[in-house]
């Protein structure tokens, strides 16, 4: 069957985070005490990763009240001043950890005396990643085939937020929960209908969730090949907005249960440009088209919404008669030079 790996790899994400979330935290305690009190952090990563590492700047901004540097890997590739980033913990992910140009990115910011974590699901050493980094954080969620990422993701938001000193294995007991809850429910095929035919499918949040439908729009993108974007909620009137047009479909995600002044404007606006619009959030948001079971922590729905845009992309893949474990001129590990 089409996207038979994808399907087995999301169906093991609520049991992978019952079973690793103990040792994501007993790895984020030993490798924080490490790092030696270093005030600034940074963060690396593309694709999906990329996506986890804004996340992470979310997480690393509430605990610490600085706001991390997402390092672009270009920087490595020019001829710069001198430069000293001792102060500096650097997160670099790669779920494979052979991605090249993070690899570099890790080791140029290292030879400048930052020191380095690699993230990672691979379990052997021969990486470009473990050659490049001081310690490795090993996400331990076992081997996947399809090209999206998918139980992966998860464990890199969840990594995260350990790495940010948050207390996670509460938070991913209650995200496989609502995650087994979204399996046996009727959201995902809804929101799936709700986005098929649409000419372009749009995906907005704020806040940490805003890494959860950068995702999706990305899982569209390489498993539909379906123009897809995403935006903060609090960016899509500085512009944006006037892009939108009847044919087109808008998923908001309300994660949670503060006011938002941002989502009504955007909302009302797209109403009022009579543009498709479905809106996702907890029980108590009123303006919520579909509750979605989530966990307390605000921080831990964003796993949720990532786990319930990959079952939508699936099935809307399927719909479509193609195979979202391998999209035409992809590759799972890609080596940029």
């Amino acid at each position: 069957m089409a996207g038979e790996h994808m399907h087995r790899e999301i169906l093991e994400t609520p049991a992978m985070l019952r079973r690793e979330a103990a040792a994501w935290e007993a790895q984020a305690t030993e490798l924080r005490a490490a790092a030696g009190g270093r005030p600034q952090v940074a963060l690396v990563g593309r694709g999906s990763s990329g996506n986890a590492c804004a996340f992470a700047a979310y997480l690393f901004g509430l605990a610490t009240g600085r706001q991390p540097v997402e390092f672009r890997p270009w920087l490595t590739t020019q001829e710069l001043p001198p430069c000293d980033w001792s102060d500096t913990v650097a997160y670099a992910f790669s779920v494979s950890g052979q991605s090249t140009d993070i690899a570099a990115s890790a080791a140029w910011l290292r030879a400048r005396g930052a020191w380095t974590v690699g993230v990672t699901a691979a379990e052997g050493e021969d990486l470009h990643l473990a050659e490049a980094t001081d310690r490795l954080f090993r996400l331990g969620c076992g081997p996947e085939v399809a090209v999206p990422a998918t139980k992966t993701f998860t464990a890199q938001l969840f990594a995260a937020a350990a790495l940010a000193g948050l207390p996670v294995q509460a938070a991913a007991a209650q995200a496989a929960d609502a995650m087994d809850a979204l399996l046996l429910g009727p959201v995902p095929g809804q929101l799936a209908t709700f986005l098929e035919g649409g000419r372009l499918a749009a995906w907005i949040a704020r806040g940490p969730s805003l890494a959860a439908v950068c995702d999706a729009a990305l899982k569209m993108q390489e498993s539909l090949g379906r123009p897809a974007v995403a935006y903060s909620t609090a960016e899509v009137l500085h512009g944006p907005i006037a892009m939108f047009h009847p044919e087109d479909r808008v998923v908001l995600f309300s994660g949670s249960d503060e006011p938002m002044d941002s989502k009504r404007a955007v909302a009302a606006t797209l109403l009022a440009r009579n543009v498709p619009l479905l809106t996702l959030g907890t029980d108590s948001t009123r303006e919520a088209g579909l509750p979605l079971p989530l966990p307390e922590a605000r921080w831990a729905r964003t796993p949720v919404l990532a786990f319930l845009s990959q079952l939508v992309c699936l099935e809307l893949a399927r719909r479509a008669g193609l195979d979202p474990d391998a999209p035409a001129h992809l590759q799972k590990v890609t080596r940029t030079l």
